[in-house]
């Protein structure tokens, strides 16, 4: 792209801006435009606190104005209360001992000051106050933090880090001069170490958007907000803290959509809450106004399950065990009550406390107090439409309801960190994306019906394979560089790109999703293909079509996994679980070759060489024949333990339309009929109605 680094970031905010169409108001800030690189971007920032922020203390979360407020919402809030006394008490009367604080086994655990100090603020007793200084002076005497990863830089440091500046804040008043001076040269010299490996000109790449860059640099920021007026460097660490988040911020996907998956959502997406909480404290600003915050409530509904296994486990969410499927539970779910009480939103405020009836918060109880806002009332979860497109990500999610007995389902079709992060890309020239979560999964599908989870994913990885997904291969070939742990890291951005969901019809009684994606297999592998994947999903069945044209002859592979393992039933294959049965029905595509077999993955959590293991089962279908066009039709029928595999009646399977009639048991005949104009690639979107289903009894 040409232009100026100016020219080409106002481009950028057009992109992120005309994603957001609908969510603009009149206090929204004004747009930020990067600079090319984190040093030009440090050269034209200037951090400006509020009046007087620097003179008392506490300051980071709250004030001493506040703590009346807080001694009657822990009277009003008594469940959420006493979960910040528990955990206050974990604390005990000993701090761990040194190797225990160095390793950082347990980091998660320092939260237990923070809600130690907040427990004393509201009760006034000194216990509290005694034991989390305890804690704080044992780990600032440490000079070593999490010496199993990255020491002193990483997640470990970053936790400590955090919850002793917060824990310094709020008792700097009653902490004895001794204990004040240890923790302060003990955040001073964790703050340093961190700020020294953020600096600009550093050997590793600015992963800009990933969870190992912007948890320390949240990390610093509280820190130097923390330390401000008392230690001379903190002016420092804010600059470059505040510069390198304007840029972390910049870079989040624009539709609610969390690029890493269920599980790091979770785990690591607080963090720019908890930014946007104490800088927007410390600042006056309302840092939770962007896209991704605000629109974020929308990737809980669009994963959740209603029960087990919880969620679908998209990317690397579930490292199962002893062949078995994990149960996933939320936990920092309360960013969403921050994100509600900032911004007033009822829908954020509505999936915060969904997340909490189905996993109350027990490891971050202190965040979850302070940021519950009892007068922002929740949308009745009725009210939100049960399906989405998030436009960015090109992900479309779909829901017959919200009961427990409804149907749910997931289709993606688009690059792995979204549409405007092309452009984004273009501008920040010193941004590598960091991919290593996002699996090789681009055409996946995913289903849940009849309280199973029946069409699944294979869990947390050390090697991506696309045959490890939901989607196709072509001549055995997967996706962008197959097999590695950065899957699309190699690969150029512009290839994945180009893979989208063109054409979506959403309705109460179905969902219509098209998009093409032959551009994530290597042309120099495959050639140029175009391979489209079309789904009908409804609450009864689910219909995948793919549609194959190339210059060259290729046979594909169209795979499925599930929990459970798949036989053969007639010209059927079903994966019969616990409670119901996943149904796979070919249509008209005879000439394939069926291996139902074990799913083997190379399991593991970091780059490297993986341990083979087996996540559950897959069906793979591959052509006995090559062909430069091929179209795949596949009927996904979830049935109950005492119900049949419905017959399917062939009209019309031939480019570009579809119809069939799918008979039931109970001599109910469904007529499906798919409008040819919506299976074919075209710039405007067709008229009328991609799907007629109609019904009748025999």
């Amino acid at each position: 792209m040409s232009g100026s680094w100016k020219t080409r970031a106002a481009l950028a905010v057009a992109v992120t801006l005309g994603l957001s169409a609908g969510f603009a108001r009149a206090a929204d800030p004004a747009p930020y435009t990067p600079a090319p690189t984190l040093t030009d971007e440090i050269k034209v920032t200037d951090v400006k606190l509020i009046a007087g922020y620097e003179k008392s203390h506490p300051r980071l979360l709250f004030t001493n104005d506040d703590i009346p407020a807080l001694k009657k919402k822990a009277e009003s809030q008594p469940d959420l209360w006493k979960e910040v006394l528990s955990s206050a008490k974990r604390l005990g009367n000993a701090a761990p001992d040194g190797p225990t604080i160095s390793e950082g086994t347990k980091y998660w655990r320092i939260e237990s000051v923070e809600s130690a100090a907040l427990a004393y603020l509201v009760t006034g007793d000194k216990t509290h106050a005694d034991r989390a200084a305890k804690w704080m002076v044992a780990h600032c005497q440490q000079p070593i933090w999490g010496t199993k990863f990255n020491a002193n830089h990483d997640l470990q440091a970053s936790w400590y880090l955090y919850h002793i500046s917060i824990g310094y804040d709020a008792l700097h008043d009653v902490l004895s001069d001794a204990d004040r001076k240890t923790i302060v040269e003990g955040l001073t010299s964790h703050a340093k170490a961190i700020y020294k490996n953020l600096a600009p000109d550093r050997k590793d790449p600015f992963t800009y958007d990933q969870n190992h860059l912007y948890i320390p640099t949240v990390a610093l920021a509280t820190a130097s907000l923390a330390l401000a007026g008392d230690v001379p460097e903190a002016s420092d660490w804010l600059k470059r803290s505040y510069a390198i988040m304007q840029r972390c911020r910049y870079v989040m996907g624009n539709d609610g959509w969390y690029y890493e998956g269920t599980g790091y959502c979770f785990y690591a997406l607080h963090w720019h809450e908890r930014y946007a909480d104490v800088m927007g404290r410390a600042t006056g600003q309302n840092l939770n106004d962007l896209p991704a915050l605000r629109e974020t409530w929308r990737f809980p509904l669009a994963i959740l399950l209603p029960a087990t296994p919880g969620a679908f486990d998209i990317g690397d969410s579930d490292y199962w065990k002893d062949g078995k499927r994990s149960n996933f539970t939320t936990n920092n779910h309360a960013m969403l009550w921050g994100i509600a009480s900032a911004d007033k939103s009822s829908e954020s405020q509505a999936v915060g406390d969904l997340l909490q009836k189905r996993s109350p918060e027990k490891d971050y109880p202190a965040a979850a107090f302070l940021w519950f806002d009892p007068s922002v009332k929740a949308t009745p979860l009725e009210k939100i439409e049960p399906y989405h497109y998030f436009a960015d990500e090109d992900y479309v999610t779909w829901r017959s309801g919200w009961g427990p007995d409804d149907t749910s389902y997931l289709f993606r079709c688009g690059p792995p960190e979204g549409h405007a992060a092309a452009v984004k890309a273009d501008v920040m020239k010193d941004w590598r994306m960091n991919t290593g979560h996002v699996h090789a999964d681009i055409g996946s599908f995913w289903m849940y019906a009849k309280n199973t989870y029946l069409a699944s994913g294979t869990g947390y990885t050390a090697e991506k394979w696309t045959r490890d997904q939901n989607t196709i291969l072509i001549d055995g070939i997967g996706q962008a560089d197959d097999g590695a742990y950065h899957n699309a890291r190699n690969y150029p951005y512009e290839k994945l790109d180009a893979c989208k969901i063109d054409h979506v019809k959403l309705t109460a009684d179905y969902a219509f999703a098209s998009g093409t994606y032959g551009s994530a297999y290597p042309e120099a592998k495959v050639g140029n293909v175009s391979l489209r994947r079309t789904v009908v999903m409804t609450k009864g069945w689910m219909l995948v079509i793919d549609d194959m044209a190339s210059e060259k002859e290729h046979k594909l592979t169209w795979i499925c996994h599930s929990d459970d393992e798949f036989k053969k039933d007639g010209d059927a294959f079903i994966s019969q679980h616990e409670k119901a049965s996943l149904a796979i029905v070919p249509i008209d595509d005879k000439n394939m070759e069926d291996k139902p077999e074990p799913s083997m993955v190379m399991a593991g959590n970091a780059p490297g060489a993986g341990k083979l293991a087996q996540h559950g089962f897959q069906l793979t279908r591959t052509m006995t024949t090559a062909a430069k066009t091929q179209r795949l039709v596949h009927l996904l029928v979830p049935l109950g333990k005492d119900e049949k595999v419905p017959t399917v009646v062939v009209h019309e399977t031939a480019a570009p339309g579809l119809s069939i009639n799918i008979v039931g048991a109970d001599k109910m005949i469904q007529t499906v009929t798919i409008d040819g104009d919506w299976l074919a690639p075209k710039s405007a979107e067709p008229v009328g109605e991609p799907v007629k289903i109609s019904e009748a009894r025999f």
